[in-house]
């Protein structure tokens, strides 16, 4: 077997690392975009923005063409990371005749599974056992994928989870559970809600191979993602615990709920997930102008983007703005 030597290697990260740093920015450029249609009442639909929460992305792209990714609500970098594209998400928010919901729910509930994107639900915690038993498929069927399903720390108080945990446990699926946690459900604090943040005491009695990562390090994230893959493959479930904040509002059309976070916020800020996306670029060799190009171009891509869904639009004249 040939060796990458340690150049080749340098350059594989960096490559990596700007893949990634892209990829939050595209999530970044497109909620905000998103939001500002809202805000302008061109589009009635709502967006769950992940401002601050975008290195979660590193997830699915750490993930393999079997594999699958259940989102919740507001894992939109899960859909960026398996190759969705802006365009696919404005053409369901314009309700098309050719969108996959032809405007019958929200643009969030879209599934794409020809990329690997399954359908998730508003219902807090309520596609964890679809997860778990498209984990149970691929069991049954021999399969080589596994089942990433994305929640908050928030879906702690669901018993969907408590179930799903237990059944994946017993059955020993190929099951990784990434756990977004940003210390809040809706407005009140972690402490207010469960006796610790960190999730391995409540995982692993259920049989759950628990792996902590940063959760603001798009490259800590790819890392901890691939390492948990090959264990859920192996028929170990495993929960990936992603500490990180949500520094935008609960969503487009729902105001800030959190009191008194001025400081807590101040504070994450300086851990923002797309700032040492930068600096991990920077690095690792890539130059400021490089960097520059592809914010240039990822926000380009999501404005030429929205004029091909709404040219889209007009081509089908039964289409309307769900």
């Amino acid at each position: 077997m040939q060796v990458a030597t340690a150049p080749a290697a340098a350059a594989g990260r960096a490559d990596l690392a700007l893949r990634l740093y892209r990829m939050m920015v595209r999530v970044r450029f497109f909620e905000e975009f998103c939001i500002d249609l809202r805000k302008r009442n061109e589009v009635v639909a709502n967006t769950y923005p992940s401002l601050g929460q975008e290195a979660s992305v590193a997830v699915a792209a750490a993930l393999g063409p079997d594999d699958v990714v259940f989102p919740s609500y507001r894992s939109r970098p899960a859909f960026f990371g398996r190759g969705v594209t802006a365009e696919d998400h404005f053409v369901e928010m314009l309700a098309t005749p050719d969108s996959t919901l032809h405007g019958r729910e929200v643009f969030h509930h879209a599934s794409f599974p020809a990329k690997g994107v399954m359908p998730g639900s508003s219902m807090i915690g309520g596609w964890l056992p679809m997860a778990a038993g498209y984990a149970l498929t691929q069991k049954m069927e021999g399969g080589k994928g596994i089942t990433a399903c994305h929640m908050g720390d928030g879906t702690f108080g669901a018993g969907d989870l408590h179930e799903t945990l237990n059944l994946a446990g017993i059955w020993k699926l190929p099951f990784m559970l990434v756990c977004e946690n940003n210390g809040y459900q809706v407005s009140q604090h972690w402490s207010k809600m469960r006796v610790q943040r960190e999730m391995r005491a409540y995982f692993e009695p259920h049989g759950f191979t628990c792996l902590e990562v940063d959760g603001n390090d798009a490259l800590a994230v790819y890392d901890a993602a691939l390492h948990g893959r090959g264990i859920a493959a192996g028929g170990t479930p495993v929960l990936l615990d992603c500490f990180t904040y949500r520094m935008g509002s609960y969503s487009s059309h729902f105001p800030e709920p959190r009191k008194g976070i001025e400081q807590e916020k101040a504070d994450w800020l300086a851990k923002d997930p797309l700032a040492r996306g930068r600096d991990a670029c920077a690095g690792l060799g890539l130059s400021l102008q490089q960097l520059d190009q592809a914010v240039g171009e990822e926000r380009a891509q999501i404005t030429a983007a929205w004029k091909r869904a709404q040219a889209r639009a007009r081509s089908q004249p039964e289409s309307k703005i769900s």
